[in-house]
């Protein structure tokens, strides 16, 4: 693979794997470099929007347990970000050592993150935001709609964006927030969290926003019983369903 100059500079004489874990559209590699330690590389097109990904993670550094952005380039409309690496293994695989640690942490680490102070975070994550994007989105296209979730696959992304105006949520809180909590995206050393990734839908947003995609793929990834436990451990006993079915609804756009 071809790297721009500033980039391969700093990885001269490493050695690089495909990293295939996850939906991102960027391919991603595992880069273990002589004397820098352990680093990740995003590539992409530049309509991927890897430069929102590096913008965010800039601006979560000292405030979340994020990767450190090393260099970002853009290169012939191909974007390039290098990142430092996080102890410890992605959520999927670390539940299949700990399940329940896994779910412990995940639900401390959001619970965490909800809490800081976010006043000033440039990033707009509301719905009224969101709902615009996936107009947009729609649109222009670009929803995958053979992406869909099983209960939804076969309908179009027109029929979806109806139905999510209609169920727009009566009241929003604000919180700052990672956008995709879902397990590939957490990283878990032991029964300790390490750190959020791809965060490049981090911003102010409705804490529901994580809790519904991470007690969704928990569902998925390790069955219903361990949602109950995440929420247990992050404070709420009687989730909102319409939220989360909102959430889990709007996530269908991105």
């Amino acid at each position: 693979m071809h790297l721009p100059s500033a980039i391969a500079a700093l990885v001269e004489g490493s050695d690089v794997e495909r990293v295939d874990i996850g939906e991102s559209t960027a391919r991603v590699f595992r880069i273990t470099t002589p004397d820098r330690g352990l680093l990740f590389l995003k590539h992409a097109p530049r309509d991927a929007e890897l430069s929102a990904e590096a913008a965010r993670l800039r601006w979560l550094s000292g405030r979340a347990q994020v990767p450190d952005v090393v260099a970002f380039t853009i290169e012939n409309d191909e974007e390039y970000l290098l990142m430092t690496g996080l102890p410890g293994l992605n959520g999927v695989s670390a539940a299949r050592q700990g399940p329940e640690s896994v779910c412990r942490a995940m639900a401390h680490a959001l619970k965490q993150l909800h809490a800081q102070d976010a006043s000033r975070c440039p990033f707009d994550q509301t719905v009224d935001a969101q709902i615009a994007r996936a107009r947009r989105r729609t649109h222009a296209g670009l929803v995958d709609e053979s992406d869909f979730d099983r209960e939804r696959l076969g309908r179009s992304a027109s029929e979806l964006l109806v139905e999510l105006e209609a169920k727009r949520p009566a009241d929003e809180s604000r919180a700052l927030t990672h956008g995709d909590a879902c397990l590939p995206n957490v990283i878990v050393d032991g029964e300790r969290f390490s750190g959020f990734i791809d965060c490049g839908r981090a911003g102010i947003a409705d804490p529901y926003q994580d809790l519904a995609l991470a007690a969704r793929s928990i569902e998925g990834n390790l069955g219903s019983r361990w949602s109950d436990i995440f929420f247990r451990e992050y404070g709420i006993s009687d989730p909102d369903l319409g939220k989360l079915a909102f959430y889990r609804l709007l996530d269908e756009f991105f």
